[in-house]
């Protein structure tokens, strides 16, 4: 049930509103009633309601008033403003508070009676699109931090995007911690993130700072500077590195980037961090590293290739063979113009990208035994490489056999995969528990790739499919007999019947009681 309250100086008038209306048959209980502003605010206060209908014109504080302090207290209320002829000149004061809506006295029951379902309608969708974001916020971060990676900040508004997930920093200057740790678990009773945001904040209460998730087992950190030479980012990375190391036995690398005069910079700095940390096998992990110490601040050239290695590494492990296979051609370039890079140097490269793709394919050729490709050969001809040319070639090869295998193995699999994913979902939609990560373990493949082939092959994803059948057993129960809705709920896979009661009525149009009694 939808909260009601309901704010009239006129006792006649606001008896009405509260007692004329059938407020209980359609979803809403007048959580109380109130003579002036000052009185009302106390019930909102207390009662969190969603919606709130108020003369605007009032003794001792007027509506006006007291909504402005309804979005201090209550901020997710919706305010429904009922006003005489003579008072319309507060209408352009309501819309600067923003109210909901704006009714002229006298206003008929039914009316208004509409305009709070629409009121109620616009809090739920509210509060659903909030209880999403927050599920999803570490989702959405790392997206952020993984577009970065393989984009680069230049093709990103990045300030628009933090502002997105709610981050807002105070500057006026901003740079990034990135810390690494070796296994990806939680910790007993604490995740590692909430051990980083605790330390964090309790070393320098005064540092604007927020942690994010960058990747599995990696976090980020947002820190407000005082200047590019400020020396607590330093400090609270070495810090942080000896505090983590005693309360975890994890491997634990910590990297952090310069420091920048705007927001929208702050990626640059992030990416400076990745690449400190992408030359943690040159310069070893479980330390403290700067990007001061693995690249020459004259040097843009070695900047570069830098920068096009991680770009390389992050296209391997996105499984975007061709988007490595351009980002090699940069970076033979890179390499060629920058003419200082030592031949064990290119023999590092080579190992460190080849492994990696290798990897990639004996993922996709699991049961195949016709890899043309022999690791051991390949190791031996990468140690014997005199040249750049010869390291690219072997690196090209590579990258043309990862494709070949991948491409064939989707075209052979994938509507096999969804076919096998859709039968069990049609079989246990009714589970509770029944999520798109359980459906890909089943099956034996990776979620997002699951996820993938629901739209190439249905043009619909998981939840979307998952709903529907939900939906339509539902009304087929809610249709057949004297059934209860939270019998109904738990048939069809839902553990909470309100959150049952959202979907439905978004998925029909009605709430399961309106379709019980328009369809039985």
């Amino acid at each position: 049930m939808h909260k009601v309250i309901v704010v009239e100086d006129d006792r006649i008038i606001r008896k009405g509103i509260c007692q004329a209306i059938p407020w209980g048959e359609h979803g809403f209980v007048i959580a109380g009633e109130a003579g002036d502003g000052e009185l009302a605010l106390e019930l909102i206060e207390k009662e969190q309601p969603q919606v709130v209908v108020s003369d605007i014109n009032m003794p001792f504080m007027s509506g006006l008033e007291m909504a402005k302090q309804i979005k201090k207290k209550s901020p997710e209320t919706r305010i429904i403003f009922l006003t005489g002829y003579e008072d319309f000149k507060y209408a352009q004061e309501a819309v600067k508070l923003k109210a909901f809506d704006y009714l002229l006295k006298p206003v008929d029951s039914e009316y208004l009676l509409s305009k709070a379902k629409e009121a109620a309608a616009d809090w739920e969708k509210e509060s659903v699109k909030e209880k999403r974001i927050i599920e999803s916020l570490p989702l959405l971060q790392q997206k952020l931090f993984q577009k970065l990676s393989r984009e680069g900040d230049y093709r990103i508004d990045v300030e628009t995007e933090l502002l997105g997930l709610d981050v807002q920093m105070e500057g006026p200057y901003y740079a990034v911690i990135l810390v690494k740790n070796t296994i990806e678990r939680e910790l007993e009773g604490h995740s590692i993130k909430e051990k980083i945001t605790s330390f964090t904040s309790a070393y320098f209460n005064e540092l604007n700072c927020t942690v994010m998730n960058a990747d599995i087992g990696e976090h980020v950190i947002l820190l407000s500077l005082e200047n590019d030479q400020d020396s607590r980012k330093g400090e609270l990375a070495q810090a942080l590195f000896n505090y983590l190391c005693k309360e975890i036995d994890d491997s634990i690398t910590i990297t952090h980037g310069r420091a920048y005069p705007n927001l929208f910079e702050v990626g640059k700095s992030f990416l400076e961090a990745r690449v400190a940390l992408d030359m943690r096998h040159i310069m070893g992990t479980g330390r403290v590293i700067s990007l001061d110490e693995t690249v020459s601040r004259c040097d843009q050239k070695e900047d570069l290739v830098l920068e096009l290695e991680m770009k390389l590494e992050n296209h391997i492990k996105s499984g975007l063979p061709e988007k490595a296979n351009e980002t090699l051609i940069e970076l033979e370039k890179a390499i060629v113009d920058r003419k200082s890079v030592a031949l064990s140097d290119l023999k590092v490269l080579a190992l460190k990208f080849s492994t990696m793709v290798f990897f990639e394919i004996e993922k996709w050729k699991k049961e195949d035994t016709t890899n043309s490709f022999n690791s051991s050969e390949v190791y031996k001809d990468i140690m014997e490489i005199r040249t750049l040319k010869e390291m690219i070639e072997i690196m090209n090869n590579l990258i043309e056999e990862w494709s070949s295998v991948m491409y064939k193995k989707k075209e052979n699999n994938y509507y096999s995969h969804v076919d096998q994913a859709i039968k069990y979902i049609q079989g246990n939609f009714h589970d509770s528990s029944l999520t798109l990560q359980k459906v890909a373990e089943l099956i034996h493949v990776s979620t997002p790739y699951l996820s993938n082939l629901f739209k190439m092959e249905k043009g619909f994803n998981f939840g979307d499919y998952l709903l529907e059948l939900r939906m339509k057993r539902a009304m087929e129960l809610l249709s057949e007999g004297n059934i209860k809705t939270y019998e109904v709920c738990e048939q069809v896979g839902y553990s909470n019947p309100q959150y049952f009661g959202i979907c439905f009525k978004k998925y029909t149009g009605f709430t399961p009681a309106e379709f019980k009694k328009k369809f039985k």
